[in-house]
């Protein structure tokens, strides 16, 4: 473990016992006002454009090496925040440093949020950009579809659903700490409760109240994870040992494996739930993100 990951361990542990003194309603406004502030530092050879694509509010990443590719290769994320919070502010050095290192074009999604926009809001986002992109001329497979927490469920139900409609598909997958089991019962949800320094039960609950208030839990639109994977793209699953969604990382990894899905599963011992997305300050997520380019690039021949 890092030096760095033992402080922002326990800085993130102090945070939550804070957090956990509001009222739900107060946590939903200071989370979503931390995640908002414009905190990101991005190289200076990265490009940031903002771009409305099939209706959709979007953010391009791009090096700058790049910028001028006729036929670029393109990374869509789909942030996390449990569906009520984040944005490109929250996300944005993680997106810039993979973009660089992967040598792509990385689209973020600002999809919308509950519970203003309840399911199906934030999927219908999704398969509209994707298909939105297909329209101008960008090749299946040449987008990489990735995401974090809830943006992993995102881009899990999204390739669920291209593939159930016939749809093309991207050419691989990479999720980050996915949340795919809104039914929150899995077992890690117990056994790592005490060293989770992010995430707990009653935020969980609390975000698929507001998310899906009128959908069923086993709605496999909602939890990705007990729908069919079979026919799906090649997966990369990032995840830590120490958070309570690792079970729905591992349930997957199975699944894929079990229906003949390429995957490939990476584990840290203590890390934060999504720690790629702190890029910034985890040499740990520095290694997930170069990991993660090396997947996509591979995937992509480049």
């Amino acid at each position: 473990m890092s030096i760095a990951n033992f402080f922002l361990g326990i800085f993130l542990k102090r945070s939550q016992r804070q957090l956990m003194k509001l009222s739900a309603q107060h946590r939903l406004h200071r989370s979503r006002k931390w995640m908002a502030l414009n905190r990101s530092k991005p190289d200076a050879g990265i490009a940031l454009r903002s771009e409305v694509i099939a209706g959709v509010s979007a953010e391009w990443v791009v090096p700058q090496a790049l910028a001028k590719q006729q036929q670029p290769v393109v990374v869509i994320y789909f942030h996390g925040g449990a569906f009520v919070m984040g944005g490109p502010n929250s996300h944005r050095d993680m997106a810039a440093y993979l973009a660089k290192k992967a040598g792509v074009w990385l689209l973020m999604v600002d999809y919308r949020l509950a519970p203003e926009h309840p399911f199906p809001a934030a999927l219908e986002d999704a398969s509209a950009l994707f298909l939105g992109l297909l329209e101008r001329g960008v090749a299946p497979e040449q987008i990489v579809m990735g995401g974090d927490s809830a943006g992993g469920n995102i881009a899990l139900a999204t390739v669920q659903h291209l593939h159930a409609m016939g749809s093309p598909m991207p050419k691989a997958l990479f999720l980050f700490s996915p949340w795919l089991d809104l039914r929150n019962i899995s077992p890690s949800h117990q056994r790592n409760a005490a060293t989770d320094a992010l995430l707990n039960q009653t935020l969980l609950e609390e975000s698929v109240a507001r998310y899906a208030p009128n959908t069923p839990r086993d709605n496999v639109r909602i939890s990705p994870i007990l729908g069919a994977v079979a026919g799906l793209p090649p997966c990369l699953i990032v995840a830590s040992a120490t958070e309570i969604l690792q079970d729905d990382a591992l349930t997957l990894r199975d699944k894929l494996q079990q229906s003949g899905v390429q995957v490939r599963y990476l584990e840290w011992a203590h890390t934060p739930h999504a720690f790629p997305v702190m890029a910034r300050w985890l040499p740990e997520a520095r290694v997930a993100l170069d990991r993660t380019a090396q997947f996509i690039r591979q995937q992509l021949a480049l």
